[in-house]
């Protein structure tokens, strides 16, 4: 489903926006360099599988990919989406947008859902600051049906993360009890590690290391609030940025040499069955440029896909 452009030596150094002009879309027609910024806008084009803004200058032999027949979509939610059908919606949420709205949130997931998708709700949850995919019933049977897969454990969850310090353990399987707390923060939930909580099992895997930082996939058995962001700084390695379970000194570390302002966790991939008819689809994200900066090997691994 995905629309795919290499760079030719004749576009070499150009802005994206430009390259994507007059490319057909589903429901769009030949797009506009309007249309073209927007959809970089709402995070839906990649750059060799890193999202891209629409000043980025493009290389030649790069590939640009975006998912042209949900870009009329795309633009009516203001959020990339990953895949659409009658049923679901999966979107990539950019990071920093709210999912649910609020006195103090300005824009939401929910808020774009009511005015482009009456009806349609949330599967999942998925921290503020994370980015990545997240899973949306378009109607209440949908949901209801997602909700009882969620629970079968028939939703495969894969986030991508980015941990203080280097693990040891090539593969570890975390499981530990967890509980959501209101303290210490008033109404601001937070989930700590305790043997009267929830079952909560996390599998993790590394996937790559650099000095005081280890990136790894994360494989949810369980999905408890925080569960991946409690769990690693459990283990003593907590995700960089993360300004409730992460290390101060280490974030201020992250932030100075690499920029890094946010909460460093990906929602990478979904496996779920179709409400319809059980079939399994499976939906893997874009990267984020904030994850290539500590990780350009994300960036070499996704050209090399198919």
């Amino acid at each position: 489903m995905l629309t795919q452009l290499r760079v030719g030596p004749e576009r070499d150094g150009g802005r994206l926006d430009a390259l994507l002009r007059g490319i057909e879309a589903p429901g769009l027609g030949p797009l506009s360099r309007q249309k073209a910024r927007d959809l970089c806008a709402a995070g839906a084009i990649a750059v060799d599988g890193v999202r891209a803004d629409a000043a980025a200058r493009v290389r030649r032999g790069q590939t640009v990919t975006f998912a042209a027949p949900f870009a009329a979509l795309t633009l009516d939610l203001g959020i990339a989406v990953a895949f659409a059908d009658d049923r679901v919606v999966v979107l990539q949420k950019p990071p920093g947008l709210a999912v649910h709205g609020g006195p103090l949130v300005a824009v939401s997931v929910t808020d774009a859902l009511a005015r482009a998708l009456p009806g349609a709700g949330l599967a999942q949850r998925l921290d503020r600051e994370a980015s990545g995919l997240l899973l949306i019933g378009r109607d209440t049977a949908a949901l209801q049906a997602l909700g009882r897969a969620m629970e079968r454990g028939d939703v495969e969850r894969e986030y991508l993360a980015i941990v203080h310090g280097v693990l040891i353990d090539a593969h570890r399987t975390i499981d530990l009890p967890l509980r959501v707390t209101d303290e210490p923060r008033g109404g601001r939930p937070k989930t700590v590690v305790d043997p009267a909580g929830q079952r909560s099992v996390s599998h993790v895997q590394v996937e790559a290391t650099r000095k005081d930082a280890t990136l790894v996939r994360v494989r949810l058995e369980t999905g408890r609030t925080h569960q991946v962001r409690a769990h690693l700084a459990a283990i003593g390695h907590p995700l960089l940025g993360d300004p409730r379970y992460g290390d101060a000194a280490a974030n201020a570390a992250a932030r100075a040499t690499f920029g890094t302002a946010r909460t460093l966790l990906h929602g990478a991939r979904l496996l779920f069955p179709c409400p319809a008819t059980g079939a399994r689809i499976e939906v893997t994200a874009m990267q984020e440029p904030d994850f290539v900066r500590l990780f350009p090997s994300l960036c070499r691994a996704d050209q090399s896909s198919p």
